[in-house]
């Protein structure tokens, strides 16, 4: 659908949280205003950056086609949070600092609702997410990994979502757009996450019964891959972090009769070793299988196939090593 054919054409925000950002802020405000969907507005945060003003210098630079504020440093979290009271769209999206949007990347989200809602009238779209295929590219900008979509539908069932994204995560932060009306809905950022905050986001918007949508034949979003990014140089935190958050999936999942079965805990507690988070996979398998299965297949079954998902999880983790030593620096 073009935009000349659009009927529903919300303003959107576009949120850049930035932080020391210096060598990569202006190549993110750019790809923000260039995005062919012109109801946008661009809000630039600045998470009190100790660059000696290079960031803020660089976000005033572009005058009145940005709003600029500045905060005391808090985190990703308390950015997206603080931009939230400021901003004025009906959908908004973040773009990091480090990151990039092709130029349709907004008006292919806003043309595929248009296409929900002709199809569906009565389709409530403020319980909708739309987010995007992505790609991988290093410091310079060059293309270094394109994740596969392959058997991601343009819409499944929360529960599907869910698990498949603990084995093969594909919910890359930037590629959303969320109605504004989710903080009302289910609140803002969780503060207290320093690492996986927006995981636990997707999360609990699904747990809340959100729709999500992917538009996988189209990568309109690259996630620059570099070293000093927060996964990368905290790295005990991040997983300590990351099992706290599988926990409170597990124990959330379960709390509702539909999705807490055997074979939605056998499918989390196999992912959860899979990703080596074996905190997380002990606690599903103590506290969700133990006592629903028979002896034989907790004591027999169970280790035979952890350890086979081990291993592919092993190989994952060398590859994944490998990948960074070559491409990330």
């Amino acid at each position: 659908m073009r935009s000349a054919d659009m009927k529903y054409e919300p303003k959107v925000s576009i949120i850049i949280p930035v932080y020391n950002g210096s060598n990569f802020l202006a190549e993110a405000v750019d790809a923000a205003l260039a995005q062919t969907y012109k109801n946008c507005e661009i809000l630039v945060v600045n998470d009190g950056s100790t660059d000696d003003g290079a960031s803020e210098k660089i976000a005033l630079s572009y005058g009145d086609k940005v709003r600029y504020y500045l905060k005391e440093n808090g985190g990703v979290s308390s950015v997206l949070n603080f931009a939230f009271e400021k901003m004025t769209g009906e959908w908004f999206s973040w773009l990091s600092h480090d990151d990039l949007y092709y130029p349709e990347k907004i008006e292919k989200q806003i043309a595929f609702i248009n296409e929900l809602i002709d199809e569906n009238p009565n389709l409530d779209i403020r319980k909708i997410t739309v987010r995007t295929a992505t790609e991988s590219i290093d410091k310079d900008g060059k293309v270094i990994k394109i994740p596969s979509y392959k058997g991601v539908p343009k819409h499944e069932k929360p529960i599907d979502t869910i698990l498949d994204n603990m084995s093969n995560y594909r919910l890359s932060g930037c590629s959303f757009l969320l109605p504004t009306t989710c903080i009302a809905d289910v609140g803002g950022f969780n503060e207290s996450i320093r690492t996986v905050s927006d995981v636990e986001y997707w999360y609990r918007l699904l747990f809340a019964g959100y729709e999500f949508y992917c538009l996988t034949d189209d990568i309109l979003v690259k996630n620059r891959s570099h070293g000093k990014q927060v996964g990368k140089t905290k790295v005990d935190l991040f997983n300590r972090e990351m099992n706290e958050l599988f926990i409170w999936i597990a124990d959330t999942m379960n709390k509702n009769s539909e999705y807490s079965t055997v074979e939605n805990n056998e499918k989390m507690y196999y992912s959860l070793v899979r990703r080596k988070c074996k905190p997380a996979a002990n606690y599903v398998k103590t506290t969700y299988l133990k006592n629903k299965v028979g002896g034989f297949t907790y004591a027999v079954k169970y280790p035979i196939n952890a350890a086979c998902y081990s291993v592919l999880g092993t190989i994952r983790n060398v590859a994944r090593y490998v990948y960074r030593k070559i491409y990330v620096k």
